[in-house]
């Protein structure tokens, strides 16, 4: 028997949906970084400049919070975290977290 519950039906379809899209896009643009940062020498690159220097990124004059060759690797680590977060063997739903957010998600990602 379906659920045809109003207030269940409007929250699947204005609350899950919208934010499983998100978070599968999120999860998708997770992937990309990664293999960009991985595709483009990323860590090597900043080792090679000295990770403790500023990104010279015109941030000293328009505003931006300055950043580092550090905080960018740092950055990746937290990248990496919620990747595998997503990853994840969820305790008592079973399979990766994207599984369950695929299921709901309409718009977040390629199927």
């Amino acid at each position: 028997m379906a659920l045809t519950d109003v207030q269940v039906v409007r929250w699947a379809n204005e609350r899950s949906r919208t934010i499983a899209d998100k978070m599968a896009a999120l999860y998708y643009a997770l992937v990309a970084y990664q293999n960009d940062y991985a595709a483009e020498g990323i860590a090597a690159k900043i080792v090679a400049a000295g990770a403790g220097e500023t990104v010279a990124d015109g941030s000293d004059t328009d505003g931006r919070p300055r950043i580092t060759g550090t905080t960018l690797q740092n950055f990746n680590a937290v990248v990496a975290q919620m990747k595998t977060a997503f990853d994840a063997t969820v305790a008592g739903v079973g399979s990766a977290a994207t599984v369950t957010i695929n299921q709901i998600q309409i718009n977040g990602s390629p199927r």
